[in-house]
């Protein structure tokens, strides 16, 4: 099933992608002690810890994805954490996930993790990568960063379950259109201090917006 969310056809293609990480990733024994060392004990199958780089070609006009190995000499990112993927049994995208939580995607092709989880009556809605892989891999994380298109597939939820108030209200507008009977899908499990922030910057935001067509 191909992503609803738009993507630039300069980057680099799925196949591509999936045979370099297949030929040049090596095992996942590095990156789950790179899990470990972040407080997760369990790692999905097929990860790995690679440094990496998107070179123009311009044969293809489009960047080719490179995994370095230890002996290149050159500029190159620290090593991150990278989940491929995959759905209908191909690979689509591989997440990259540094050492300072940042995160992005090589094909900007996925706008989910756990996509096929999101057929389920009850979804778990994660606000970051991170907390889907301390979760087993189980319920969903939406990681596109810019368009919030792919959150409609929400719709066939009837019960979604999140522990971030800011995740879950913007997917609650994004989703939903914001309206109020929808609201009662979400099950918001945040801590009273961070619901009390929420509404609490909310407050003062709303404010300074009035303040200012004063």
């Amino acid at each position: 099933m191909e992503s609803i969310a738009d993507f630039d056809d300069t980057l680099p293609l799925p196949d591509e992608v999936e045979q370099e990480f297949s030929d040049r990733a090596g095992d996942g024994l590095t990156a789950a002690t790179w899990l470990a060392d972040h407080g997760i004990d369990t790692a999905p199958q097929h990860i790995a810890l690679i440094q990496y780089g998107t070179v123009w070609n311009p044969g293809t006009g489009r960047y080719q994805f490179v995994i370095y190995g230890p002996d290149h000499v050159g500029p190159k990112h620290p090593p991150e954490l990278a989940i491929p993927i995959v759905e209908d049994g191909k690979l689509i995208d591989l997440l990259v996930i540094s050492d300072e939580m940042s995160f992005d995607r090589v094909t900007c092709r996925a706008p989910w993790l756990g996509r096929e989880n999101l057929a389920a009556p009850l979804v778990r809605l994660h606000a970051h990568p991170m907390d889907w892989l301390e979760a087993g891999c189980t319920g969903v994380c939406h990681i596109e960063p810019i368009s919030r298109k792919a959150l409609k597939e929400l719709h066939s939820a009837e019960t979604i379950e999140c522990d971030d108030i800011y995740t879950a209200l913007e997917a609650w507008s994004w989703a939903f259109g914001g309206e109020d009977e929808e609201l009662s899908r979400f099950e918001i499990d945040d801590s009273p201090f961070a619901v009390r922030c929420y509404f609490e910057d909310e407050v003062t935001r709303r404010t300074a917006y009035l303040a200012r067509d004063l």
